[in-house]
């Protein structure tokens, strides 16, 4: 290995040895919504009951989001291949490119007919959806 390397892993090495540390001194790992200390079993706990508990809905929402690094990634690779001249590698990028489109599209499907689904069960229950807050536009002096 390299001296950069080197330096590198000893950093990690480093950083994750601190945090070690740090949850053994303190007794707690993370902290709740009320500021309430959790160990590592409790935070587990907590994560699998929202896992579960996740409606298609926001999982649809968390995939779009997704994609934003995915194709960032993928032009970023793209762009630097073609200038190593990686001619192979460019093509398997690129040729990538249009199935995550599709992917993205049929997410983008899927996400609307939810929100669809989920307005035509709140209007059958009689929830109002929630309207999103409009910024007032300050009023300028001697303009209507």
């Amino acid at each position: 290995m390299e001296l950069l390397d080197q330096i590198v892993l000893g950093v990690l090495v480093s950083i994750v040895i601190i945090i070690i540390i740090k949850i053994k001194s303190r007794g707690f790992f993370w902290k709740d919504r009320n500021k309430k200390e959790l160990t590592v079993k409790q935070f587990i706990v907590r994560y699998k009951d929202g896992v579960v508990n996740i409606t298609p809905l926001q999982q649809t929402t968390t995939t779009m989001w997704s994609f934003i690094p995915i194709f960032a990634g993928l032009i970023w690779g793209v762009t630097v291949m073609s200038m190593a001249r990686t001619w192979w590698m460019v093509l398997i990028l690129g040729g990538s490119l249009p199935i995550i489109s599709v992917q993205f599209i049929g997410t983008l499907q899927k996400h609307k007919a939810l929100k669809r689904v989920k307005l035509a069960m709140d209007e059958a229950m009689g929830i109002k959806p929630k309207k999103k807050n409009k910024k007032k536009k300050k009023k300028r002096w001697g303009r209507k």
